[in-house]
């Protein structure tokens, strides 16, 4: 009889599987990010990277690192959205997007944190990002505009009931911002020239969606990433600037941007935060809709919003919070984000190499653009708040990077003395 042993080796190896494992569903994940109706390949790639984590994990194989400069910030936020479940208008709808849309989320992120913490996985993950939307990008202009016969002066709709008109300029900038970074890096003519054909169905979507705040947010990125090469930025600034001049997204932004739903709708949030200043209705993205009087705030404003139609979300990321965890939890969402953008000025400043340097600067521009949006945009949805976990990740894994490099100095100089 011939028992079957399990050498040392063969398990080192099979854990070594499991780790590279993680990386691959991770990866698969974050191509199928922008894609719509993809829902149960991504909850597949998520809770099996989780199972497989804590296999690794109960095996003493990883070392699962919470080490991040968002950690103290990013706990007080979350800790503060737990203690409002308990005084949410919607106790259920709370509880569900309190983990579906934020512990879900900071789980996914140290997930990136930890599996992709290289510069060859960092730049693998810009590859990704970019090869994922062009292939949406050119699928969606092509359905739109060939299949459907759309005229070219009809404002783009992108095909998909996930990643509408006005979101799926959220990928577009970064997959631009990320073009330009992996362009300036590539040592190659073929790299440059797959990177820099990559950039123009970004920037088809983007004009011919026609949205104002993605427009902001991409000349806002594109003097960050930008900032270090002043020729190349005039330049592109000014093809910008003509292309917008002859497109139709001219008529878009000759128009009143006092004349906005979006200003009423603030003013009917600001109404409902100051009933519930403290812990906000909950954190249950349903609630504002669902369990509101909303004519009765809307009776507050002046004469003049009265007419307007009454939207069933806030319409912007930041009065969501507000209204949503109070004034205090807002404060709190603040505060992550001032983190986030201290921890990549001091990487751009102070940063151990030109990568963590350009690549701090290539992802500053990403979060500038993701926020500025939201400030226009409801983004607080899957596919955006992916991207803004994403953006988020990629941060810190430059941070961890910088403290690598750091050390590695340090170990060289006490080496020459």
């Amino acid at each position: 009889m011939e028992l079957n042993v399990t050498t040392k080796e063969d398990r080192s190896t099979i854990f070594s599987y499991i780790a590279v494992s993680i990386s691959v569903l991770l990866g698969i994940f974050v191509f199928m990010v922008p894609f719509p109706h993809t829902t149960t390949i991504k909850e597949i790639c998520f809770y099996l990277s989780v199972s497989l984590v804590i296999v690794l994990y109960l095996a003493r194989k990883i070392k699962f690192s919470f080490q991040t400069p968002l950690a103290i910030p990013g706990l007080f936020f979350v800790a503060w959205s737990f203690f409002g479940l308990f005084y949410a208008l919607n106790p259920a709808n709370s509880i569900h997007d309190f983990y579906s849309h934020l512990v879900k989320y900071i789980i996914l992120y140290f997930l990136v944190v930890n599996f992709l913490d290289s510069k060859r996985k960092l730049v693998s993950l810009s590859w990704i990002i970019i090869c994922s939307a062009s292939i949406l990008f050119v699928w969606s202009l092509y359905n739109f505009y060939v299949t459907l016969g759309s005229s070219l002066v009809t404002r783009f709709g992108a095909c998909v009931t996930e990643v509408t008109t006005n979101l799926i300029g959220i990928i577009a900038v970064v997959s631009i911002v990320f073009c330009i970074q992996n362009i300036s890096q590539a040592s190659g003519w073929l790299r440059k020239i797959f990177f820099t054909s990559c950039l123009l169905p970004a920037f088809a979507v983007i004009f011919m969606a026609q949205t104002r705040s993605v427009l902001l947010a991409l000349l806002v990125a594109l003097v960050v990433v930008l900032s270090a090469r002043k020729k190349v930025l005039v330049g592109v600034l000014l093809l910008v600037g003509v292309i917008l001049l002859v497109s139709p997204v001219s008529r878009r932004l000759a128009t009143d941007m006092t004349d906005n739903l979006r200003i009423k709708q603030s003013l009917l949030v600001w109404e409902v935060v100051k009933d519930h200043p403290a812990t906000g209705i909950g954190f249950g993205m349903q609630t504002f809709g669902g369990n509101l009087d909303l004519p009765s705030y809307n009776a507050r404003l002046p004469g003049n919003f009265q007419g307007q139609q009454i939207l069933l979300n806030p319409h912007n990321m930041y009065t969501d919070i507000a209204v949503r965890t109070g004034i205090p939890g807002i404060i709190l969402f603040f505060g992550v984000i001032y983190s986030f953008f201290l921890m990549l000025w001091r990487l751009i400043r102070n940063g151990g190499s030109d990568f963590v340097a350009s690549w701090s600067t290539a992802v500053f521009a990403s979060g500038l653009s993701f926020f500025i949006i939201g400030f226009f945009e409801p983004v607080f949805s899957h596919y955006p708040e992916s991207v803004l976990c994403l953006i988020f990740a990629m941060g810190t894994i430059l941070w961890r990077i910088n403290e690598g490099t750091k050390s590695s100095m340090f170990a060289q100089d006490c080496d020459g003395n």
